[in-house]
């Protein structure tokens, strides 16, 4: 008995936290500091070694150390690796923040799906609010033209606050509608032109014309069937995604407050008469027109 107890005592001075530490385990919850929200599925790995666990739907995990001296890993995708020491801790509450440098290259795709652009197979194109607030065009789709490979921006009918034509890559058939999917945050929006009085030559332009250009964050264009599967045959000519500004924590007031005017005057005006009316013959006794 005596030669055990000198055995786990000496054991115990040559390896102390191989013998009272190899069972550590330490809990503890991970969530975002930009909102709060729990965050699943961040990896949480014991540094220099192959333990690692993630956490579940609620943010929660529960891993094993070794020692006092063991530091915390806690990565994930779009957010800044953070490392925390264990020291004494049992339990651990980590708010992991937003790294936007690796944001950069996130785009929005089908669904409403951020992905990031380089696991993409298809061909997307990204346009930033602040290019199409400095466009100064009457509409989106105005504002966009030029900006992306393989779309085509027309106005029909030339007319200042028309419907205006967009297609992907061409027209796919004669009939039918070549023009894509519009969805505004997940909300499908049509382009069709407000037509009154069929063959009298009015537009009241479509319903882009009455999005804010100031409150677009950013335009996605899915360009082929690859891209925009997930729509089905409605996205067969592509699909424009607009995503929206929303609130966001900042400093100050945060408010912006911009005013743009147009006034229109002709260059040439039209020589009308308005002195003789419009006459007809009058009929005689006999029938016989006067001359």
């Amino acid at each position: 008995m005596r030669i055990r107890i000198l055995l786990f005592i000496f054991l115990n001075f040559i390896f102390p936290d191989g013998l009272l530490a190899q069972n550590l385990t330490v809990t503890g919850t991970v969530t975002s500091s930009s909102d709060g929200l729990s965050m699943p599925f961040v990896t949480v790995a014991v540094k220099g070694t192959t333990t690692a666990v993630t956490t579940d739907l609620d943010g929660k995990f529960s891993i094993q150390h070794h020692s006092a001296d063991d530091t915390l890993l806690f990565s994930f995708v779009g957010y800044k690796t953070q490392s925390i020491r264990v020291g004494t801790q049992k339990d651990i509450q980590v708010k992991l923040e937003p790294s936007l440098k690796e944001l950069d290259e996130v785009v929005v795709t089908a669904l409403g799906v951020n992905r990031q652009k380089r696991e993409l197979g298809y061909s997307t194109e990204k346009i930033k609010g602040e290019e199409i607030k400095q466009s100064n065009s009457p509409n989106i789709l105005n504002a966009i033209t030029g900006k992306a490979a393989g779309v085509q921006i027309t106005n029909p009918d030339g007319v200042d606050g028309g419907t205006t034509r967009i297609t992907i890559r061409g027209n796919n058939n004669i009939s039918g509608n070549n023009q894509p999917l519009i969805v505004v945050d997940g909300v499908p929006m049509d382009n069709d032109p407000g037509l009154t009085d069929i063959g009298r030559g009015k537009d009241w332009g479509s319903a882009i014309n009455n999005i804010n250009m100031d409150d677009v964050e950013d335009i996605n264009i899915l360009k082929g069937g690859a891209a925009s599967a997930l729509y089905g045959s409605r996205g067969a000519n592509g699909v424009v995604l607009i995503t929206m500004k929303k609130g966001r924590p900042q400093k100050g007031i945060g408010v912006a407050y911009n005013m743009s005017y147009k006034v229109t005057q002709p260059y040439r005006y039209r020589d009308v008469q308005n002195v003789y009316g419009g006459g007809a013959p009058s009929a005689s006794a006999s029938g016989r027109p006067r001359r």
